[in-house]
């Protein structure tokens, strides 16, 4: 007869507090009032399922019950030990809350707790999912809770701590268990498999890890479930079988369609992913996880596949954190789609249509590499300097730019000023008043918009313009922004080039302006609704002053 198998979970469950995983806060206090043998009455372990709440209850009743003496280090071998190892201690009473919720249940447990432990030194009541208890039930612990006999120590654990009357919590020493690191789980993985003689892909491990979501439990069932399916072997190829997901590969392949703006090659290859019976909804994670890795390779730096490095440089973080964004709302919404397929493919045909990089002359599965081809960025002066190709130079309408009303003296002459609306004017400009003019009669939108309202003239020559840029509006500048900048630009202005210089600002841009004109009228119109006689009388009758900063501009849109 075979020896009876024991799940993994149970196996390797921690004997000692050396042995635990994580939860360093929670052991080093338990440690510190064991071995001084400051014990309190009532202990509230909570966290999410399997971080190891009953386990490390189960660790605290071993250790103050051990024949050995109190201690954070019980001997293991001793009879209660054995038997607390084993759930036969007759002085660990453990309780499951959600099938004893009865205030009759309750006060059962109370009428035996005056009694002496049988065998050990304290009799200790476990209650699991303290929080299904009833409100009677809590009512009827109060009394006990707070003041138990001294040979009676209660340990608590639950998974929803704001279900608990403030009471309970005020009579407790509470421990809040954190999820478990990806690396935590990782390694205690390789130390079961390496125990258990088994070979493994690392790889493997590490996506078992991460389907473990912080929960040790949940990763070990998953790794006695692919130990099962690999007959004693887990690799990736398997995994990826088992969990249905799918190949990294394909996750790539699925993002330099997007990033090229193909929707009919991204359409193809979902519906080849269907047809292999993957799993879109998480393959929609791993595409929302791999924009992940390409955002850190953009902002932060440091190692990476080539693959993901090769991503990272067509596409702008703005852009990606738009896809980003779009994923995880994809993912929510795939339950309520018709159906799976249909989830995914309107999740990435929403990602299409955002996409503000389109390059319509991309060839299909290839990167767009525009960026690249006409970006220089000179990282030692601060400099981004950005010469388009002469493609992007082709105007896209005849029809003249409409100057932009504001109010300011220079209407009229602005208004008399002809729009130049062909790309073989030049443009020439000597003074910041006249950058502001231009940037009045050129179509800018969004971020660009913003951006030119915060820059000042620098210099015009040799068909290249320099502006300034506060340090403080850094975050406007992106490669995307820039190109959309020159775009417009180069509609009017044949050849024109552009270099974006970044310091402080030592004079007034055009967003200054228009605040401070706007803060001087806002002024003048609190100022005439105080002088309102209407508004005075009304003052002297109630006895009362207006709030000036009550007084609001109206704006109709």
């Amino acid at each position: 007869m075979s020896e009876h198998y024991q799940v993994l979970a149970r196996k390797y469950r921690p004997h000692t507090f050396g042995e635990l995983v994580g939860q360093t806060h929670a052991k080093k206090t338990l440690i510190n009032a064991l071995d001084a043998n400051n014990l309190h009455h009532a202990f509230l372990f909570t966290g999410t399922r399997g971080v190891g709440k009953t386990t490390i209850a189960r660790l605290f009743a071993k250790s103050i019950n051990c024949e050995a003496g109190v201690s954070s280090t019980p001997c293991g071998t001793c009879p209660t030990c054995l038997e607390i190892d084993r759930g036969q201690s007759i002085d660990l009473i453990e309780l499951d809350a959600a099938s004893h919720t009865g205030v009759d249940n309750m006060r059962e447990l109370l009428e035996n707790a005056q009694y002496m432990p049988t065998k050990n030194r304290y009799k200790i009541y476990l209650i699991d999912e303290v929080h299904m208890l009833s409100k009677s039930s809590f009512n009827a612990l109060l009394k006990t809770l707070e003041e138990p006999p001294e040979h009676v120590k209660f340990l608590l654990a639950t998974t929803d701590p704001q279900k608990l009357p403030i009471t309970v919590l005020s009579r407790c020493l509470q421990f809040t268990l954190s999820q478990l690191s990806h690396e935590e789980i990782l390694g205690q993985l390789k130390f079961i498999m390496d125990a258990e003689s088994l070979t493994y892909e690392e790889s493997a491990l590490s996506r078992i890890a991460e389907f473990g979501n912080g929960s040790m439990r949940d990763a070990l069932s998953l790794l006695d479930q692919s130990i099962s399916y690999g007959k004693g072997t887990v690799t990736s190829k398997d995994i990826k079988a088992m969990l249905g997901l799918v190949h990294h590969d394909d996750i790539i392949t699925l993002a330099q369609h997007l990033f090229n703006q193909d929707a009919k090659a991204v359409i193809e290859f979902i519906k080849e992913l269907a047809h292999r019976g993957e799993n879109l909804s998480n393959a929609l994670k791993d595409l929302s996880s791999l924009f992940h890795q390409i955002s850190l390779v953009q902002i932060v730096g440091g190692e990476s596949k080539e693959d993901i490095k090769t991503l990272a440089a067509h596409i702008s973080n703005q852009n990606l954190q738009i896809f980003y964004q779009m994923a995880i709302n994809g993912s929510r919404d795939m339950s309520l789609a018709p159906s799976e397929q249909i989830g995914f493919e309107m999740a990435l045909l929403r990602m299409l249509a955002f996409h503000s990089d389109v390059d319509t002359s991309s060839t299909p599965g290839t990167i767009v590499k525009t960026d690249k081809q006409n970006t220089v960025i000179q990282s030692e002066k601060k400099t981004l300097k950005i010469t388009p190709s002469k493609t992007s130079s082709e105007p896209t309408t005849s029809k003249e730019a409409t100057p932009i009303k504001i109010k300011k003296p220079q209407e009229d002459k602005l208004a008399e000023k002809p729009i130049q609306s062909k790309t073989d004017d030049f443009l020439a400009i000597t003074n910041q008043q006249e950058w502001e003019d231009v940037s009045q009669l050129v179509k800018f939108s969004g971020s660009a918009k913003m951006l030119i309202k915060n820059t000042l003239f620098s210099a015009l020559a040799n068909n290249t313009l320099t502006l300034t840029l506060d340090e403080k509006f850094t975050n406007l500048l992106s490669d995307q922004v820039h190109k959309t900048m020159l775009e417009s630009l180069r509609k009017q202005y044949t050849d024109l080039n552009l270099v974006i210089n970044i310091d402080q600002s030592t004079s007034e841009t055009l967003a200054q302006k228009e605040a401070r004109a706007h803060k001087a009228y806002l002024a003048k119109i609190q100022q005439e609704f105080l002088n309102d006689e209407v508004v005075q009388k009304l003052e002297q009758a109630f006895n009362t002053k207006v709030d000036v900063k009550s007084i609001k501009e109206i704006t109709r849109h």
